[in-house]
């Protein structure tokens, strides 16, 4: 598996998106500097255009509670279908705004919240700090057969690519 590291520019972004290419249901810690750390599932709403990340949330989930006394978080995402991987560390914050509510709600999150005039209704702005990454896009079955065929040859197999993502500016 190769190693390729960006920084919060375009690259860096692009890869990001190209990981999370869909709303998906990803878990979200919380309480980091205590063991165990409080982790739920949330479904990521959005990645916008300057890499924030959105999510619904409710004023009275423990999450919520959480990032009012430590707004660090780590988000881990997979997509064992597609075969890539995401842990993002960064910074949540609570956001009422009605026009970024009405852009994102869809009549699935009926299910959580009593539509979008629902009083414990808020958005999380997650602002990402860093990324850490393995995309190994290729099939299982391709893998596992560059990998017998790197044990009979001793040739190396290119698995995929891991690295880092530096979302901080400089």
């Amino acid at each position: 598996m190769s190693t390729r590291n960006y920084n919060k520019d375009t690259d860096g972004l692009e890869k990001i998106r190209a990981l999370i290419d869909e709303p998906k249901i990803v878990m979200l810690a919380t309480q980091l500097n205590k063991t165990p750390f409080s982790v739920c599932p949330m479904t990521l709403q959005q990645m916008d255009a300057q890499g924030d990340l959105w999510f619904f949330s409710s004023r009275t989930s423990g999450h919520f509670s959480d990032i009012q006394e430590d707004n660090r978080v780590q988000i881990i995402y997979t997509d064992e279908v597609k075969n890539k991987y995401l842990s993002i560390y960064g910074h949540a914050t609570h956001i009422v705004d009605q026009k970024k509510i009405d852009e994102l709600w869809n009549p699935a999150l009926n299910t959580w919240f009593e539509g979008k005039e629902d009083a414990n209704l808020a958005l999380l702005n997650i602002n990402m700090e860093n990324a850490y990454y393995w995309d190994t896009s290729q099939n299982k079955l391709v893998s596992f057969f560059k990998i017998v065929d790197g044990s009979i040859t001793d040739n190396t197999p290119d698995l995929g690519e891991k690295g880092n993502i530096n979302m901080q500016n400089h």
